[in-house]
């Protein structure tokens, strides 16, 4: 199976993310410690566009790098996040070999296995109607995913995924079952 990388316009809810904490950041350095430590020697303004440009510099190229390391480590593995209905998502990627599927919980959403894994058999995904977690989800889960449920032996599950991890895993599903 060739290898496909996920479209940039997938991540744009974690750049979107990134840049509004740099914008946080940088409005705190450069003008709310000089205002709460009283330091009234501000200094020159040609200082602070310099500093906050080569934080803007910094920022984009660690972001590119990000995206791009970020997409090296995920490869063909298809991370999503998993729960029952009604429960709480758990972030964790899914492995597809022989016999089933396996998802392993991540902790911290930082890519560390966590706890044990969850070995699912006789997996089946449902269509993608392109339904989005809630807004009130906000904080634990991205917006932009879509949410689609999964038939198992051991019962029901839905899973959140970015579109194309959705039909990668659709995908490595079918050639396990030999379709």
């Amino acid at each position: 199976m060739p290898r496909r990388k996920q479209p940039l316009k997938e991540s744009a809810f974690r750049i979107g993310v990134t840049v509004v904490g740099m914008i946080v950041g940088l409005t705190v350095a450069f003008l709310v410690l000089p205002a709460v430590t009283g330091d009234d020697e501000r200094g020159p303004l040609w200082a602070y566009v310099v500093g906050a440009a080569l934080a803007v510099v910094v920022g984009v190229g660690a972001l590119v790098l990000g995206l791009a390391v970020g997409r090296r480590l995920v490869g063909d593995r298809v991370e999503a996040a998993l729960r029952e209905p009604g429960g709480k998502w758990r972030h964790g990627r899914f492995d597809v070999a022989h016999g089933g599927t396996t998802f392993e919980r991540y902790r911290w959403q930082l890519r560390i296995p966590s706890g044990r894994k969850l070995f699912l058999t006789g997996v089946g995904l449902g269509p993608d109607t392109g339904e989005r977690p809630p807004l009130r989800q906000l904080w634990t889960i991205n917006p932009q995913l879509h949410v689609i449920g999964l038939d198992s032996d051991q019962g029901r599950y839905e899973v959140a995924a970015s579109p194309s991890r959705l039909e990668l895993l659709r995908d490595q599903l079918d050639e396990q079952a030999g379709r």
